[in-house]
């Protein structure tokens, strides 16, 4: 019954935004997710990113509709009170529920299928040119052409990172491990990591791991307040190499 139901404003919400006390809330109704965090197969970097806030559109976007069903566990009791779906959010869900309906998320695979045999001509006519060719033009055009193959492995790896492209999860993984580990030289595993945390937490110092670009470059000084908070110590006072210091970080911590 509607009297039976507790609810909680977005500013109660909002102050349950951090690892170890963090709520987020689903078409209106809240969860606690601060000890399952740590286990969340997307990584702990999106949910806090999200904590404290309303997150039904980026559940939907990253969430199989098989995900539902595990909310419930997670369920505090709590509904949010002045729970409103904005003009924009609405749109989003006509336009995901139009495009389901149309079958354009469906897994085909054939145009995963054309890019990598495009991919695979591209870099026998390079081998040939390489190996089998003395010409300078040959090699330029070789050149040229192992560049466009590149382009191609990195979109189709991009998007088998994202979601599934070809007809099942084993095809997929397979895309994946070529055109990631194999042609472009990354670990694909890493890239889904980062790349997807970027897309949930975009341009976010604090959470967006794209923007993570030392010992380069820094584009905010905040991010050595972050190393600082690592290390417990102030590292812009210290004599520590700043570079050095995120290098031992974030590699070999």
């Amino acid at each position: 019954m509607e009297c039976d139901k507790k609810y909680i404003t977005i500013q109660q919400l909002e102050q349950h935004n951090k690892a170890g006390d963090l709520w987020v809330s689903i078409n209106g109704k809240v969860y606690n997710v601060s000890d399952w965090s740590k286990y969340h197969p997307g990584g702990e970097t999106p949910l806090l990113n999200l904590a404290g806030k309303d997150v039904t559109d980026a559940f939907t976007a990253y969430h199989p509709t098989t995900a539902w069903q595990y909310l419930n566990k997670f369920f505090t009791g709590y509904r949010l009170k002045d729970y409103e779906v904005s003009e924009v959010s609405k749109d989003y869900r006509n336009i995901i529920h139009e495009f389901t309906k149309a079958g354009m998320f469906e897994n085909k695979g054939h145009t995963a299928v054309f890019t990598l045999t495009s991919v695979a001509a591209m870099f026998g006519f390079v081998f040939y040119g390489v190996l089998c060719c003395n010409s300078l033009w040959v090699h330029l055009c070789s050149a040229m052409v192992l560049g466009m193959a590149w382009i191609q492995s990195a979109y189709i790896g991009h998007d088998s990172g994202h979601y599934i492209v070809m007809s099942g999860h084993g095809w997929n993984k397979f895309v994946q491990l070529i055109t990631g580990n194999c042609l472009t030289g990354i670990s694909i595993a890493w890239w889904k990591w980062t790349h997807n945390a970027h897309h949930i937490a975009c341009n976010s110092l604090d959470y967006d791991p794209d923007l993570q670009h030392i010992p380069v470059f820094a584009v905010s000084s905040r991010l050595f307040n972050s190393m600082a908070a690592m290390e417990a110590r102030d590292v812009n006072n210290s004599g520590v190499s700043k570079n050095l210091l995120w290098e031992a970080v974030t590699i070999h911590g």
